[in-house]
């Protein structure tokens, strides 16, 4: 067999790209026409017509034929990446705050640095290989399990970077373990190659091109994946991507930094009073009209006499007396529709996940900065 070289490689390379770029454009603009006359056909067909629900499958054949148009356009784009310079803890922090936990029963364990991680790179590249990996982590976890999410600085020296092929330096290790099925060796051989997917028949709407992906990106971030799993007992991905120099520390875009200001009325639900006094003091300082509660008994006194004047209540998980899970459920008595915000220092564990399930409209993770309190209240109150 011919020896290919390896500039016939990156040529052959750059003509898939091309073409999966080119049949990705084409195939979203034709699936766009079709779901305009599908939606078109939907509002003029009574439920009860026997053609109702074809029009409705036609509509999710759409969803599943553009979502597979995006990864081949993500293939084709992976090594299109824009730098910037980006907190590592931040960017792992709103992952995981928009994970959907509505499924089997998993406990999130994040676990973030205390310093900022600065690194350069594409955030939204980024934000693709750790989605990328959390959903393979819990695929691997069809009957629950727990979802452990780390990040820190680690120096990589000598034999070690050699190893990894990379420079010796300091580094930001994000590292996403599960405790699901694990993998043998010869699966962990093939994770990264393109359409492998482990269970087909548990997932055939996957089509194995996220790892690949993530891979992909994190090299042109001059970065690697290294990979541990065992049978039945579980996985670990760590991203590693090297650490900005530390003079950059405080070079960071402005746009990450940006306060959302708001003009609604906030309900905060806390036991610890150090914590309602500064959650006071920055919902006011954010433009908002603020109530506390240091009990769930107190919350659901106040929100009987002023729930009309009330547009959202931050609630903390674990309280003496009524739980979060228990204020929740009765604020919902009073009123179904309530928006709620978890706050949560701890593992997101069931009673956080039945919240969840019941209609908490999401969470976030103790400590959090202003600037990601004021942009979670933004995104739960619309």
């Amino acid at each position: 067999m011919e020896h290919i070289t390896t500039a016939t490689q990156f040529e052959k390379t750059d003509a898939v790209e091309a073409l999966a770029n080119g049949i990705a454009h084409d195939v979203n603009n034709l699936l766009t026409a079709i779901k305009g006359h599908a939606s078109l056909m939907l509002n003029n067909i009574n439920p009860t017509d026997p053609l109702y629900s074809h029009v409705i499958e036609i509509l999710s054949c759409v969803t599943k034929g553009s979502d597979l148009a995006n990864q081949l356009l993500g293939f084709a784009m992976a090594d299109e990446v824009y730098l910037t310079r980006m907190d590592a803890n931040r960017l792992v922090r709103s992952v995981m705050e928009t994970l959907k936990l509505k499924g089997p029963r998993i406990i999130l364990d994040v676990s973030l640095d205390a310093k900022p991680l600065i690194i350069k790179g594409d955030s939204e590249k980024i934000k693709q290989v750790v989605t990328a990996i959390v959903n393979n982590a819990l695929q691997a976890m069809p009957e629950g399990g727990k979802l452990s999410v780390r990040t820190e600085a680690a120096a990589i020296l000598n034999g070690t970077a050699d190893t990894f092929g990379l420079e010796s330096g300091f580094f930001c290790k994000i590292t996403i373990s599960d405790t699901g099925i694990g993998m043998d060796g010869e699966t962990l051989e093939k994770i990264f190659k393109p359409f492998y997917s482990h269970d087909h028949n548990r997932f055939p709407e996957k089509k194995g091109l996220g790892l690949t992906f993530a891979k992909k990106i994190v090299k042109h971030h001059n970065g690697v994946i290294d990979v541990w799993s065992s049978l039945n007992v579980g996985s670990s991905f760590s991203i590693i991507l090297p650490l900005a120099e530390h003079k950059h520390l405080n070079d960071m875009p402005l746009t990450q930094e940006e306060l959302m200001l708001g003009h609604e009325s906030v309900l905060l639900v806390d036991d610890e009073q150090r914590i309602l006094n500064v959650g006071r003091t920055i919902c006011k300082a954010l433009g908002y009209t603020v109530f506390t509660a240091d009990s769930g008994e107190k919350a659901l006194k106040i929100y009987q006499e002023k729930k009309n004047d009330i547009n959202v209540v931050v609630l903390d998980m674990i309280m003496p007396g009524m739980d979060g899970l228990d204020v929740f459920m009765a604020l919902k008595k009073l009123n179904p529709e309530i928006k709620v915000l978890l706050s949560t220092g701890y593992a997101i564990d069931e009673n956080a996940q039945e919240m969840l399930r019941q209609g908490c409209k999401g969470y976030i993770l103790k400590p959090y900065s202003v600037v990601d309190f004021s942009h979670k209240l933004r995104e739960i109150l619309g």
